[in-house]
């Protein structure tokens, strides 16, 4: 049955290659691919970050100060996406392959626009991951990737793991031709098999200090976040785990502890997220018993959608929204691309798109003048 659900996800979804591994609390693994062998190794985008934060966890204090941004930031606020900072620098191949490019765009880190105070909204921000990464680093007396090697992926046993180029290319409209930026690499750069990704999985699971990176400290748009980890809850159990994209690549670890279970996806396509997501649900509905619930719409009145109506902005993305009828109708533009999107409501500040490229992704206003779209927050034009 999964493995037909593989092919068929994956036919519907035009992902060209796919592996998907699971894993019981015995360490039964399946590992079922489509397009490729089991063992191909795939960009794995953001699901970095827990191995980012498990590194930070190891060597640093988390309630330290960055020394880089003012003093009320704490290392623990860039693991948790909490500092206030903008997430981006622009494009980080300009900082060259050596190993001092993670040193200079930290050394840039103080210039980027800050949106608010720490703790005050969850907005994902990759910049403090660099930060977080090359801290780590500046402590383990080497460079980032040789840190991560000794205290996580060397301790996980994730053979396979490392920062070279994957066996296959990104496909889709985020592919890009040019390689990943070693600067970059401590928010999303590592390429690993689906194998090594379980292999995470469960050795985060065995350690009693990994749960203290599992605990509810901040509320993104949907679930909640620790360090390095999103938090959700299906049927009444908690479920954690990171999902990954870039490059043309999507990728899906979740965990659940109660089950002692591992789930791993990943693609080398720019919507593999859709087909992963529907493999997500059937594992859910085996381990769990239930698949994660559709949430209900609800009616807003017009004031309320007008509220909402504006122009928000970053230094990469705008988005464009304005009632239409009982919905919030749009543009967002990206990556040099505009999409005209339709909006539900799910909550009186919450809402999922409908139909298109961004189906079933959820934004939310957390505060007024702010709109997080993709998990990060844009402010409203003047």
């Amino acid at each position: 049955m999964f493995v037909r659900a593989c092919e068929d996800a994956a036919a519907r979804f035009e992902v060209p290659a796919l592996v998907v591994g699971v894993c019981s609390a015995d360490g039964v693994t399946e590992l079922h691919a489509v397009g490729c062998e089991p063992d191909t190794r795939f960009r794995v985008a953001s699901v970095t970050k827990p191995m980012t934060a498990s590194l930070a966890a190891r060597v640093l204090d988390l309630d330290a100060a960055t020394g880089v941004w003012p003093e009320e930031v704490r290392i623990r606020h860039l693991l948790s996406h909490t500092s206030g900072f903008t997430g981006e620098h622009g494009d980080l191949n300009r900082f060259g392959d050596g190993d001092d490019a993670l040193g200079a765009v930290v050394a840039e880190l103080p210039s980027l626009h800050r949106l608010l105070g720490v703790d005050q909204v969850w907005s994902y921000a990759n910049s403090g991951y660099w930060l977080a990464g090359w801290l780590a680093a500046e402590t383990a007396g080497s460079t980032f990737e040789d840190a991560l090697r000794r205290h996580v992926l060397g301790p996980a046993g994730m053979a396979s793991a490392g920062f070279d180029e994957p066996d296959l290319e990104g496909t889709g409209g985020l592919a890009h031709p040019e390689p990943y930026p070693r600067a970059r690499r401590p928010s999303g750069g590592l390429v690993a098999d689906a194998t090594d990704i379980i292999r995470f999985g469960r050795w985060h699971l065995g350690e009693e200090w990994t749960t203290a990176l599992r605990r509810p400290v901040a509320k993104p748009v949907s679930g909640v976040y620790g360090y390095g980890f999103f938090g959700q809850r299906v049927g009444g159990v908690d479920v954690w785990g990171h999902p990954g994209s870039a490059w043309g690549f999507q990728a899906s670890l979740l965990m659940i502890p109660d089950r002692g279970a591992v789930f791993a996806g990943l693609t080398n396509s720019s919507t593999g997220s859709k087909a992963l997501t529907e493999l997500e649900d059937l594992w859910f509905e085996r381990v769990i018993g239930v698949r994660r619930p559709v949430a209900e719409t609800v009616t807003l009145p017009p004031a309320a959608l007008q509220a909402f109506a504006g122009t928000y902005g970053n230094d990469d993305t705008t988005v464009t929204v304005a009632p239409d009828g009982d919905v919030l109708a749009g543009e967002m533009s990206a990556n040099g691309e505009t999409v005209a999107v339709h909006a539900r409501a799910i909550g009186e500040r919450r809402f999922e798109v409908v139909g298109g490229v961004y189906d079933r992704e959820r934004f939310d206003f957390p505060l007024d003048g702010f709109i997080r779209v993709g998990s990060t927050l844009l402010e409203r034009a003047a």
